[in-house]
């Protein structure tokens, strides 16, 4: 850098600190000093950005190398795919040279202070719960995070600052509450849930439930992709496009055998054009379409007949019968024990019927969309590519057969009843 020539993935290092650069540039406007880039795979700038950069041109300024203006590039989430990335409308391109000055000195004082911090030969006990903002996203859970959170306090439905209450109380179990001032109706039902040991069941709004579904019942889930970089022409930055469905229809009898189909991108076409043409042959006007979380499933049609506007007229025609079957398991209608504060599909289905995707190559959404990802953009045999589409077929048919098997212990419940 100090030849006038800019350097990618700069590393640079003071006694105490280091940092690592995007890009840092020689500043044509001041003669001496640097540009600092900074690159985030999201779609938004966050205030976080503005600590980490001030972070960075501390450290770059103690390096020798001092740091004049400071820009974050992003995704631009409106970017519309044609076949071809152009790199400056890709991305959005912000200075933030203002507002990182704004935060240097707090910054420089914080970075003290945790160094002092490590620094001890006794660090201070970790508080045993994942109360920052985001701790999926922390890059030294070992330091912050405590490997175990005792008791189930921390599973308490959207209860984070009343977690932290009861914990700093001493309450570790929500069996232990005792108050339930200012607590919400499915906390409430969380709490007692635990008490008693036994699920909680509102047959009420089950019986409700069932008396909206009309045959022939199409159980549908979609798998998708949303990578930063769009993979299929006629897309945008993290939308997610669907490449695969699976579809169980029930016509007259809810515990006689469903039919099964599904499709997978073949690699040949627009796998939304093939999913469109499939769906509109096999769902027809009238009946249900149960789905767990529909809002995705909406989107994913919606957006896929925006590219395909033939298949509009269709997809208008079938809307009125979309129904969610995961409603009224998020309100708590039906709590288990064993579910922790979790409604999605993957713990309500063990808790109800005794199933769980414990066997299955692939046992979550997530994995799905990285492992059909891999299809897309890396070099792989035929044995692994076929290996890969059949574990996601096994995964995407059991999320709809795990909605077929629910709904049978609902029937069962209300005709208890």
């Amino acid at each position: 850098m100090k030849s006038g020539k800019g350097v990618r993935s700069a590393c640079l290092e003071t006694d105490k600190f280091s940092m690592k650069a995007e890009y840092i540039l020689p500043n044509k406007e001041l003669s001496g000093t640097f540009e600092l880039v900074v690159l985030k795979v999201s779609s938004s700038f966050k205030k976080q950005n503005i600590t980490e950069i001030a972070f960075q041109k501390f450290v770059a300024d103690e390096s020798g190398f001092p740091i004049s203006k400071c820009t974050l590039l992003f995704v631009n989430s409106k970017f519309y795919f044609q076949g071809e990335i152009q790199v400056d409308s890709f991305f959005v391109r912000k200075d933030v040279t203002d507002e990182v000055m704004l935060q240097g000195k707090e910054t420089i004082e914080i970075a003290h202070s945790l160094y002092d911090l490590l620094s001890r030969k006794n660090l201070p006990s970790r508080f045993a719960s994942n109360l920052c903002t985001h701790p999926r996203n922390c890059l030294y859970p070992e330091v912050c995070l405590a490997p175990n959170v005792p008791g189930d306090i921390f599973t308490l439905r959207e209860g984070k600052e009343e977690s932290v209450k009861f914990y700093k109380q001493g309450i570790l179990n929500l069996k232990d509450i005792q108050r339930a001032e200012g607590l919400t109706p499915r906390q409430k039902t969380q709490i007692q849930a635990m008490k008693t040991g036994a699920p909680f069941t509102n047959q009420k709004v089950f019986t409700e439930f069932f008396e909206k579904l009309h045959y022939p019942i199409y159980f549908l889930d979609f798998e998708s992709i949303n990578p930063p970089i769009p993979v299929y022409p006629n897309s945008r930055p993290f939308q997610h496009v669907p490449f695969l469905f699976s579809l169980h229809v029930i016509r007259e009898d809810l515990f006689e055998e469903p039919e099964s189909f599904y499709y997978i991108d073949d690699g040949i076409e627009d796998p939304r054009k093939k999913i469109l043409e499939k769906l509109q042959e096999w769902i027809l006007p009238g009946g249900t379409i149960l789905c767990y979380n529909d809002k995705f499933e909406r989107r994913c049609l919606e957006e896929s007949a925006a590219v395909f506007s033939e298949f509009k007229p269709w997809l208008q025609s079938i809307k009125e019968y979309f129904v969610d079957l995961s409603k009224p398991f998020w309100e708590y209608d039906y709590y288990h024990p064993d579910q922790k504060g979790s409604t999605s599909l993957k713990t309500v289905l063990p808790v109800i019927t005794g199933r769980d995707y414990k066997n299955l190559g692939i046992q979550s959404g997530q994995m799905a969309n990285s492992e059909f990802l891999r299809i897309k953009t890396e070099f792989m045999t035929e044995f692994e590519k076929s290996e890969i589409e059949k574990n996601l077929i096994e995964y995407c048919k059991l999320d709809t057969y795990a909605m077929v098997l629910i709904l049978r212990k609902i029937k069962e419940w209300i005709d208890v009843v």
